[in-house]
């Protein structure tokens, strides 16, 4: 949210900028009326990429305007250089295009400076005004929980404390487990609350192990009250609520910095894949038609980002079958049901082209972990700790494990749990350039497998 309102002002100065340094400069070279306005739109959504490639919108700028102010003062006098050089080529005035090009930087670069400067506070209010609170179970120790609770419920912006509980010190069940961790498991089955913070010393790992083994496939922050108030803490998986900082134990990446660059990198990829890849989608579509019953498409339930299910595409690669309920076959080597052109289309990952719909509608990324079946998961997720972690972020078209080699038919729980280190270590090292990377290796060698069938 708060991304987007710096996006559009940024838009507004970078449009504003371009109409006063032309009121203010004039000349035959340009036209006061929609060429101008089409300039201004053309270079302000140029600039606006830049920015977000740079990561001028990043988390950690959007509360530290300096930051964000350099980084647009950089990138700006970079624009304004090739805009002098491009400018040179054209059969204009060059004294009146510098002038005008000088101008539009300066004044640019004040507005979104003056923004910044004095917008922020209330694009905050704007942000957890509309943000829906995330609902939060806080478990601990009495003593850690007597004094910051109070305040917390004052000034925990965008958190709702819905319940208070002792921690493992309360009665056992029957079973010999905690109540409380068995009533947590509970809720978070029926998605009663998001976060969990624990409010425990870090002496007791043992217990606090037991909460993120319990909760691992629950798509749960959990966060643990860190007692080091009168420490300076420079922990980027750290969070500060209402006065007091919470060691982020498992979360979901969603607050990672450059996750605008990622998204707005999804969309024009996908966008553009789809309108240049066209022709050979149709081509597609009619072989499957025509060389074999059944529909175009094959859709399939699976999970997307914190568990949401979602309908992924693919062209149809298999002869129309039912399976019995919840089995779920993987295809092997010569399987009876794949069709002559589905084998073709396997072998060469062409069937996962529809997924670019998948990505434009915002529920895949073009580079992530590869959802799997429901069935798959509900198996693996027993089998490999952490297995559901890798829905923690969007699912990906193509991904680290892919590019190496970890695609195909899991005939092995071995080959699977490969495939989940290789995604968690995506996940905790993701950037814009090793998705760059990532794409650049698909398509020099991560389109055709010898264990795709």
């Amino acid at each position: 949210m708060r991304a987007i309102i710096w996006m559009l002002l940024d838009l507004l100065s970078v449009v504003s900028a371009t109409w006063l340094a032309h009121r203010c400069i004039g000349g035959a070279w340009i036209s006061p009326s929609d060429s101008a306005m089409t300039l201004g739109l053309t270079s302000s959504l140029l600039l606006l990429l830049a920015f977000v490639v740079v990561g001028v919108y990043a988390g950690k700028y959007q509360t530290r305007p300096t930051g964000a102010i350099a980084r647009i003062v950089l990138t700006s006098l970079l624009a304004w250089a090739v805009a002098n050089r491009v400018m040179m080529d054209k059969q204009v005035d060059q004294a009146q295009v510098s002038a005008w090009l000088d101008l539009c930087l300066i004044i640019s670069i004040a507005l979104m400076a003056v923004t910044r400067l004095l917008c922020g506070e209330w694009i905050r209010r704007v942000e957890n005004r509309h943000a829906q609170a995330r609902r939060v179970v806080v478990v601990g120790d009495a003593a850690y929980l007597e004094q910051w609770l109070p305040r917390a419920k004052r000034e925990a912006d965008g958190y709702t404390i819905v319940a208070t509980w002792a921690s493992e010190s309360s009665p056992q069940t029957e079973h010999g487990t905690s109540r409380v961790l068995e009533t947590l498991v509970s809720k978070a089955v029926h998605r009663d609350f998001d976060e969990l913070w624990l409010a425990l010393p870090m002496s007791r790992q043992e217990e606090i192990s037991r909460y993120i083994k319990a909760l691992q496939h629950h798509f749960i922050n959990i966060r643990l009250f860190a007692d080091v108030q009168k420490l300076p803490l420079f922990n980027p998986t750290a969070t500060k609520v209402a006065g007091t900082t919470f060691i982020d134990l498992v979360t979901s990446p969603r607050q990672r910095e450059d996750v605008w660059s990622k998204s707005l990198f999804d969309r024009l990829f996908a966008l553009c894949a789809l309108l240049l890849l066209s022709p050979l989608l149709l081509a597609i579509a009619a072989l499957v038609k025509l060389t074999s019953r059944g529909p175009i498409f094959f859709c399939q339930r699976r999970k997307g980002v914190d568990g949401r299910e979602f309908t992924i595409l693919k062209f149809r690669s298999m002869h129309v079958h039912k399976e019995a309920a919840g089995q779920l076959t993987q295809a092997g080597k010569n399987d009876k049901r794949v069709t002559p052109v589905g084998r073709f289309l396997r072998r060469t990952s062409l069937d996962e082209l529809p997924q670019f719909i998948n990505v434009l509608s915002g529920q895949m990324s073009v580079v992530g972990p590869r959802p799997h079946a429901l069935e798959h998961d509900d198996l693996y997720m027993r089998l490999i700790d952490g297995y559901m972690y890798r829905y923690r972020i969007k699912p990906g078209i193509t991904g680290w494990a892919q590019i190496n080699g970890a695609r195909g038919e899991t005939t092995k729980v071995e080959s699977m749990a490969r495939r989940v280190a290789l995604d968690l270590f995506y996940i905790q090292n993701w950037s814009f350039w090793l998705d760059l990377k990532i794409v650049a290796m698909t398509v020099f060698k991560g389109f055709v497998g010898k264990n795709a069938y």
